[in-house]
């Protein structure tokens, strides 16, 4: 069945319907998205202690009246759901979204707080990655300086924080071990993945990514 025939026999249903206010179909249209939510928070692979809702062929169910309901809701705000789905999917393959978030992120600033410049793989010290684990000639990242991180900074190639300014404790260590760093960014920790390449220019402050 193509989208054009599903098109049409939503507007016969609609026609049949006593609500049509687009702000009812928009509330009926989230509620079975919710819905759809319920099985997957009840997966009992996802969470274990979770009690079942329902079985598969009312999951499918539950997709398939979210899917209408968000159709009907494009009809009546007069939007085709056929180029409505072919916009949708041109997007996702050309990944126009993902080229505006790598771009956007592309070049991290912050405050200069050692001069000097490093080229190296990211530490990003996280729950995930302990400090523990960092290897001398790395870039260390990190949302603020703690001691315990701070006893490996002399073994970073360069220092690039989330939070401090000039003062701050991790901008004295580098200074006294001669490392290029970057303080204060705001969004180093999330915009920089773990192991990747980055370049840091402690003169102008300015972290960047280059794979």
């Amino acid at each position: 069945m193509n989208l054009k025939k599903i098109e049409d026999r939503i507007k016969k249903l609609m026609e049949k319907e006593d609500r049509k206010d687009v702000e009812f179909r928009y509330i009926i249209a989230m509620s079975e998205v919710g819905d759809v939510g319920k099985y997957i928070s009840h997966d009992s692979k996802l969470n274990p202690n979770a009690r079942p809702h329902g079985s598969k062929d009312d999951e499918i169910l539950a997709y398939g009246q979210a899917f209408i309901q968000l159709m009907a809701l494009a009809h009546l705000r007069d939007v085709s759901v056929k180029e409505a789905f072919e916009k949708g999917m041109q997007n996702w393959e050309s990944a126009d979204w993902k080229k505006v978030a790598e771009k956007s992120i592309e070049k991290i600033l912050g405050k200069p707080a050692c001069v000097g410049s490093a080229k190296g793989l990211a530490y990003v010290v996280n729950e995930y990655n302990k400090i523990e684990n960092f290897k001398e000639g790395q870039i260390l990242v990190a949302e603020f300086t703690k001691p315990d991180i701070m006893l490996y900074a002399k073994k970073a190639s360069a220092i690039v924080t989330d939070h401090g300014s000039t003062v701050c404790h991790a901008a004295v260590v580098a200074r006294e071990y001669n490392i290029p760093c970057v303080v204060g960014t705001g969004n180093a920790t999330k915009s920089i993945k773990h192991g990747q390449l980055i370049f840091v220019d402690a003169e102008k402050g300015e972290v960047k990514i280059l794979e």
